[in-house]
């Protein structure tokens, strides 16, 4: 005779089982399932570590002004003025004019107007310089170019030759009915000088430019006080005057001097071949009198504590329609900020030792990478080399890096962990 079995361990044996099967379970979901995702958010942690170690150390900054100079002028080596302000060092100032001076609170450089009215400069960035330096044939006592001569008497402007007459004749400088002083230094720039006249009570320099028939010429007081001035001189062999098309004709020379009094920034003696423009930053009062040999040109004007004045002396050929778009008024733009590769960051980082990098990126020490960037302006790669059976992760980034052309070239940058 059977004994009936116990119901109570048929459910234990049950219990047993399924505890087993549902331990199998996990360990099929641990063993099997979770490599199937885990590594894939390790490695985009990888990715994010390396791609923010190569980013820190490659991109950087770099300050754009750009400039624009507006009108028709055709002018291939054109002086432009603008202010500047910035505490950039020079050294490592990039300009698409090439070559510029920075003074006194301003930079100078000469832009081809016939090629683009649009200039850049970049800070810090090197790039390459694509015209010739234009050399300036100057001296303490006068300044050479093309058919331009000037003589300078403790630099300060005395006379002027133009297409091979003189045009120009004793300047003369009074300060609150006193001559301005003698003391002075000269300046020789890469393709400007620079003549400096000052005294205790005003600052009076003029810079001349290689290519050019002008002279650009700044006032300031030194004293932080206002001061009246007068400025004269004599010019030569010119027919007609020119203040706006309303205060125009011609000159006449006689033994009886005859003069003229106006308000103007504006005064253009020419005899229609050639002239002698004088501009000045606002209007002043300008004398105009002729005898039997010259016209002689008087400027009275004052100067304010903490400003500064331009006055131009520009000669040129034609007649005062030549020069109506002077004085130039360039327009700087406010200061952008690109985001950009640098191609010297990229040099030096491929030359890294590899643990280094890891150290520096912060990057796992038991864990790999390669980074490799490419553009037409710079390609390297760093790293250690991809191996061929390992499940390799990869993320591409898209930039840029400007050339020495100041082009924005594109850049894909690859990294690679496993």
């Amino acid at each position: 005779m059977f004994k009936k079995r116990s119901k109570k361990g048929l459910s234990h044996v049950d219990w047993a089982m399924s505890l087993a099967i549902f331990l199998l379970y996990l360990a099929w979901f641990f063993v099997l399932v979770k490599p199937l995702f885990v590594p894939s958010s390790n490695m985009d942690t990888l990715l994010d570590i390396l791609q923010d170690g190569v980013e820190g150390e490659v991109y950087q900054d770099i300050e754009r002004v750009r400039i624009m100079v507006p009108g028709d002028l055709d002018s291939e080596y054109e002086p432009i003025v603008i202010p500047f302000s910035h505490d950039w060092a020079e050294s490592k100032i990039a300009h698409s004019a090439d070559y510029f001076f920075i003074d006194e609170g301003k930079m100078f450089f000469l832009a081809n107007l016939s090629n683009t009215r649009m200039f850049e400069m970049y800070y810090p960035h090197d790039a390459l310089k694509t015209t010739p330096m234009k050399a300036v044939f100057a001296h303490e006592t006068n300044f050479h170019s093309g058919d331009f001569t000037a003589y300078f008497d403790d630099y300060l402007l005395d006379r002027i030759y133009f297409m091979g007459e003189q045009r120009l004749s004793g300047l003369s400088v009074e300060v609150d009915d006193t001559e301005l002083g003698t003391e002075g230094a000269f300046t020789n720039g890469t393709f400007i000088a620079k003549y400096q006249r000052e005294d205790d009570y005003i600052n009076f320099t003029s810079y001349v430019f290689a290519e050019n028939p002008k002279v650009y010429m700044y006032l300031r007081p030194n004293d932080y006080q206002d001061h009246s001035m007068v400025m004269s001189f004599a010019t030569f062999n010119y027919t007609r005057f020119y203040f706006n098309p309303m205060s125009s004709g011609d000159l006449t020379y006689s033994a009886v001097p005859k003069c003229r009094y106006y308000e103007s920034a504006f005064l253009d003696l020419n005899d229609g071949s050639s002239g002698l423009l004088v501009t000045f930053s606002r209007n002043i009062s300008i004398r105009l009198c002729t005898n039997e040999t010259n016209a002689q040109v008087q400027l009275e004007f004052d100067i304010s504590a903490g400003d500064e004045d331009n006055l131009n002396i520009i000669l040129h050929e034609g007649d005062e329609n030549d020069v109506i778009e002077y004085p130039i008024e360039p327009i700087v733009g406010t200061t952008e900020t690109l985001n950009t590769i640098s191609a010297k960051k990229v040099s030096l980082l491929k030359n890294r030792d590899y643990d280094y990098l890891k150290q520096l990126f912060n990057y796992p020490s038991v864990r790999d990478f390669n980074m490799t960037i490419t553009s037409d302006v710079v390609s390297a790669s760093a790293g250690t080399e991809q191996p061929l059976l390992e499940d390799i992760y990869a993320r591409k980034i898209e930039g840029f890096i400007l050339d020495d052309h100041y082009d924005q070239e594109r850049v894909i940058m690859t990294l690679t962990v496993w």
